[in-house]
């Protein structure tokens, strides 16, 4: 896991460096080379799944969701109050005003890493702030929240008590599954159709 971080990295500080040649966009202020670079180094723009698995479940109003992902992916399934931002309309004055909304946390993420990386390096550029990325992407959610997984006996309270809380949040976001920490047996996957919430908010182009 670390090495693939690690490529990531590299990755985006050679975007980075290309982006900075880049011709300026009228009227929008950027971000100091060096800090954003600086920026790129730290792992602290991801956000686990726990924990944004346990703000939706909080409702928490400091958060916005944001999918990156194709307009009919986004309809078949979605997290719960997401807005659907298109990657080549982020930087339209409709989006940039709606990620500059105060009090927010933005989170980006699509199915894996890289177009939320792209997206938040793009928007950290023009200063967009509270910008984080859901480490995983929405792969790293399922197979975290809604697929089961086997409780190794030797699990520690702490372990215990992360199982018992996907558990709750499979059942919150599927209305059935294992609640308990009880170790069950293998059994044949199922499939689980996860309801989307409307989103709370249109974005510019994002449909």
């Amino acid at each position: 896991m670390e090495r693939k971080y690690t490529i990531l990295a590299i990755l985006m500080i050679v975007l980075a460096l290309g982006l900075v040649v880049l011709p300026k966009k009228k009227e929008m202020k950027e971000t100091d080379p060096k800090a954003l670079l600086s920026a790129i180094t730290e792992k602290s723009r991801f956000l686990s799944v726990d924990l944004v698995t346990h703000r939706i479940i909080e409702n928490d109003p400091t958060l916005m969701l944001i999918d990156l992902r194709p307009a009919n992916e986004f309809k078949a399934f979605a997290l719960p109050g997401s807005i659907n931002i298109q990657p080549d309309s982020l930087l339209s004055a409709t989006t940039l005003e709606l990620l500059n909304q105060p009090g927010k946390d933005k989170i980006l993420y699509a199915n894996s890493d890289l177009t939320a990386e792209k997206a938040w390096l793009l928007a950290t550029r023009y200063s967009v702030n509270r910008l984080y990325i859901l480490k995983g992407g929405l792969n790293e959610w399922y197979n975290t929240i809604i697929k089961p997984g086997d409780i190794s006996t030797a699990a520690s309270s702490t372990d215990l008590d992360l199982i018992s809380f996907r558990n709750a949040a499979r059942q919150y976001f599927t209305g059935a599954g294992q609640t308990t920490n009880e170790p069950v047996a293998k059994k044949a996957p199922e499939k689980v159709k996860v309801v989307r919430k409307a989103p709370e908010a249109a974005s510019g182009g994002g449909c």
